[in-house]
């Protein structure tokens, strides 16, 4: 708003100033006429050339008047502006025969010809201005003004200048010309007059100053006329400042419409005001009267007589005019009295036929009208409820609810209030219903509330019933896990000192089997049957939820010892040991059940519900069908898991893993034949970590076959760096743990031989170490590996003799090489049954030509059994620890002093 204000101002700071100096220049024009300042030669010149300015300069604001407008205005102002040209043109004309030939100017002259060519300019330019938008209307406008028009050139032509004109006038030319100034003027004033009443807003001051300086022009032509007539008319005559103010006051309403610059013409057709209606007759009345005195004191005007007919048929027309608007103003009523009663009739049967039933009501409430349509509904007639306070039909504890939403619409007039209540049907019944209120109390056409009733008891249903559904299971009926945790919730709220809750989380063990074997309808009609069992057993008040699959969940509400529900849990499990009929045979439900509580104050429900369920997890884990208290250890164990499995999804790509290499080692002269590869995960908390401190949690994320990838690749890259730099015949090997899930990875064959090509590390030198779970799962495996062995890959059977490995692994698998389990090594000296066990491993595979390799070696009295037994190879932490890739550098250096690979501990040997 403020710039608009500051605009404003600007506007009329401006048109102050313009105002300003016209009212200066017309006052020192007049005062100079007056005075004759300089003599009557200079105040004739400043008499010519100030009229001429004046109107030059009134064109000049026309001009921009019109290219600040558009439409209809831009071609009134433009009008305007040329009639003042034209006027500019004879007064040049005038000041040629006064300025520069020095003679009276003559009457008529060319000066007449652009005084009065400037007048059909100024009539069509005031025409245009906005007036009303039917063309009727603008038509009865203009017929006003040329009946007023007539009227007054009769009443003055039968006073004044008729006598003065016939008198003075020398030729029919003069009398004509004399006659065109009086007339023109009075048409001009008359159409501006009838106009200024129709116009409004922005364009009415810009008009009014317009009409004034027309006015002014026009007294001023008169007046000249007449003196001109009457061979009185002289130079430097006052009246001369008439057309100096007139066309400033025209130049001054061009400046303030260019400064307000309306969007468009604002046209208006409000009906005609009574003075508009009654001025042409009252003027016309006058004229009659005058010209009828005239004719008959004396002899007839030819004159008066054509303007009376003219007058008297211009009135004929209007009428005719008049009489045509009437008839179209009425059948126009009559449509819309049509359109009227058939919207009302529409009206009518939508609110009797509608699904809602309408009430007007007053401020009170009390019930004024009542729609037909509350019998279908209520089985009331629409004249039961009148007069009676709405709120005396509704539940008693909805009427507050209603009153409040009455309140509310009261303040908030026309916008809708809704509440819901319950309406009492006529036979006593309650209905739920919606009621809208509107306040249209303001409005003349109703003066009332409007109450719209509609019946919204399916809705009531519906939603009752998607609320039961969203908080129960379907298939049991009992309580889902967003509704036992809502309990769980209020239970604890209710809690105090000395009277806890406890919650229980049961599984059903082994239910995925029962789903496999007897299909998903029998596994759901089981596990209706559990939750009925249940409902049986606990006490009245607590609850049971189904929150899971097969999972369950007990909120004990009043827990008054610690034992209380350890003995719920050995009840449930007493009453469980009882079958289930399921499709005609008998089923032994186990369940595991997770305890927490009782309830400490600090705890909420989705603590103590996952409490419950890190207890039943431990459960499962302990060997299933028993049940484990939650202990803080569980969870912290939780914690500590997840925070692993967090950091090993990001281990390998952050390079923490590294290879650690233990050397296997041939037993009779003790050189290096090759090295066993170990995983190691450098964890920037934690330390060093060993396999199995988490291969069995990337063995469950599937992160198992990336990092087997990075090992097979680190691995081939580090042996064929170490043949590079210490070579040895045989070249030495790189051994490779593979896991079960690495064998049953389709791109296993791929993966080995991508990491031998890359490393430029020849396949033969390459050992995979299998364990006897692995060699014996899978049908895909064996092809896997008899494909590997082709390609010059060895296969070891590692912790052979161990986990009960049946001897026909060594038939159908393609082994080079036999572990000897480090169970028989570490007993060999104390059990001769190892002893026994170990000599037979080694002349087995001596005799299948496979080399055995004894793990585990860490005395020098195994050392010395193993190489009487004629064992090839071995290694352990006798012979040397596992060692980072530094370490194995160091080794390899130490070994090649003189010549082989050979350890220094058997190089101390030899020399004794």
């Amino acid at each position: 708003m403020a710039p608009y204000f500051r605009k404003f101002r600007h506007q009329n700071r401006d048109f102050a100033i313009a105002a300003a100096l016209a009212a200066l220049l017309t006052a020192g024009f007049g005062a100079w006429m007056a005075l004759r300042v300089a003599g009557v030669d200079v105040s004739q010149a400043v008499d010519d050339v100030g009229e001429g300015v004046a109107a030059l300069l009134a064109a000049a604001a026309c001009a921009v008047a019109a290219w600040r407008h558009r439409g209809r205005m831009r071609l009134a102002w433009a009008l305007l502006g040329a009639s003042a040209l034209v006027w500019t043109a004879g007064e040049a004309a005038w000041s040629y025969f006064e300025l520069i030939l020095k003679q009276e100017v003559p009457f008529p002259s060319a000066a007449d010809a652009g005084f009065l060519a400037a007048v059909p300019f100024a009539v069509a330019g005031v025409a245009f201005f906005p007036g009303r938008h039917r063309a009727a209307s603008r038509l009865a406008s203009l017929l006003d003004g040329a009946i007023i028009a007539g009227a007054l050139l009769l009443i003055s032509w039968a006073t004044v200048l008729g006598t003065v004109y016939l008198a003075g006038s020398d030729s029919t030319l003069s009398m004509l010309l004399g006659l065109a100034y009086p007339i023109s003027d009075i048409v001009i004033a008359v159409m501006a007059l009838m106009l200024l009443g129709r116009t409004a807003g922005v364009a009415r001051l810009p008009l009014l100053l317009v009409v004034t300086g027309l006015f002014a022009s026009l007294l001023t032509d008169s007046a000249s006329a007449y003196l001109t007539a009457g061979k009185s008319y002289e130079k430097l005559q006052l009246i001369d400042t008439g057309w100096v103010a007139g066309y400033l006051l025209v130049a001054l309403g061009a400046i303030r419409a260019a400064l307000s610059a309306a969007p468009a013409a604002q046209a208006d057709d409000r009906p005609f005001g009574r003075w508009t209606l009654v001025l042409p007759y009252v003027a016309v009345t006058i004229a009659a009267v005058l010209a009828v005195l005239k004719n008959v004191g004396g002899a007839p005007d030819p004159f008066l007589l054509w303007d009376l007919i003219i007058v008297v048929g211009l009135v004929v027309i209007r009428q005719l005019i008049v009489i045509w608007d009437n008839y179209a103003l009425n059948q126009k009523l009559e449509s819309q009295s049509a359109a009227l009663r058939d919207s009302e009739a529409h009206f009518r049967s939508l609110v009797q036929n509608s699904g809602d039933v309408v009430v007007l009501a007053d401020a009170q409430g009390v019930v004024r009208f009542v729609s037909t349509s509350i019998d279908r509904f209520f089985a009331y007639t629409a004249t039961e409820l009148e007069g009676q306070a709405f709120s005396e039909f509704l539940h008693p504890s909805d009427r507050a609810a209603f009153a409040a939403g009455l309140k509310k619409a009261l303040t908030a007039s026309a916008m809708p209030v809704g509440v819901d209540c319950r309406f009492r049907h006529k036979l006593g019944s309650w209905t739920h219903c919606e009621v809208t209120i509107t306040n249209l109390l303001h409005r003349s056409s109703s003066q009332a509330l409007v109450l719209n009733i509609r019946d919204v008891t399916d809705r009531k249903e519906m939603e009752e019933r998607l609320a039961y559904l969203g908080a129960h299971d379907p298939v049991t009926n009992l309580p889902n896990r967003i509704a036992f945790r809502n309990q769980v919730d209020e239970a604890l709220e209710r809690s105090a000192p000395g009277r806890a809750i406890a919650v229980l989380a049961l599984d059903i063990d082994d239910f995925k089997l029962l789903n496999d074997a007897l299909g998903h309808r029998t596994g759901d009609d089981v596990l209706g049957m559990v939750g009925g069992r249940l409902g049986k057993i606990v006490s009245a008040g607590d609850v049971v939820a189904r929150i899971g699959a097969d999972e369950f969940g007990i909120l004990m509400k009043t827990v008054l010892n610690d034992d209380q529900p350890v003995r719920l849990a050995e009840r449930i499990f007493q009453h469980f040991r009882t079958p289930f009929k399921v499709q005609e045979r008998e089923m032994v439900m186990r369940l595991s059940i997770g305890i927490t509580g009782p309830a400490a104050l600090e705890d909420t429900a989705e603590n103590l519900m996952r409490n419950a369920d890190i207890a039943l997890n431990a459960a499962k884990a302990r060997g299933k069908g028993r049940y484990e208290r939650y202990e803080p250890t569980q969870h912290a164990a939780i914690s500590d898991r997840m925070d692993l499995e967090s950091d090993l999804a990001h281990a390998l790509e952050r390079r923490q893993f590294v290879l650690h290499y233990q050397p296997a080692v041939r037993l009779r002269d003790g050189t290096i034949i090759g090295f066993e590869a170990f995983l190691r995960w450098n964890h920037p908390r934690r330390g060093l970590l060993a396999p199995g401190d988490f291969l069995e949690l990337a063995e469950e994320t599937g992160m198992v076959s990336a990092l087997q990838r990075w090992v097979l690749g680190q691995a081939c890259a580090d042996g064929r760096r170490w043949q590079l730099k210490f070579p040895a015949e045989p070249a030495l090997q790189v051994s490779v743990n593979v896991s079960q899930r690495g064998l049953t990875e389709a791109d296993l064959v791929a993966d080995v031989t991508q990491a031998c090509t890359a490393a430029a590390f020849s396949p033969a030198q390459l050992v995979l170490e299998l364990t006897q779970g692995a060699t014996l799962e899978g049908k895909a495996i064996v092809p896997r590996l008899l494909e590997l062995h082709e390609r010059g890959v060895s296969v070891a059977l590692d912790d052979f003799g161990a986990h009960a490995a049946p001897l026909s692994a060594l038939r159908d698998l393609p082994v080079d090489i036999v572990k000897l389990d480090h169970s028989f090594v570490a007993r060999m000296a104390t059990s001769p049954t190892d002893a026994t066990v170990a000599r037979a491993v080694i002349d087995l595979g001596n005799a299948l030509g496979m080399m055995t390799i004894a793990d585990g070696i860490e005395r020098a009295d195994q050392l010395a059994a193993l190489r009487e037994m004629n064992c090839p190879a071995g290694q352990g932490y006798y012979l040397s620890r596992p060692l980072p890739v530094a370490g194995v550098d160091r080794l390899l250096a130490e070994c090649a002093r003189d010549g082989g690979l050979i350890l220094p501990a058997f190089r101390l040997d030899r020399a004794g």
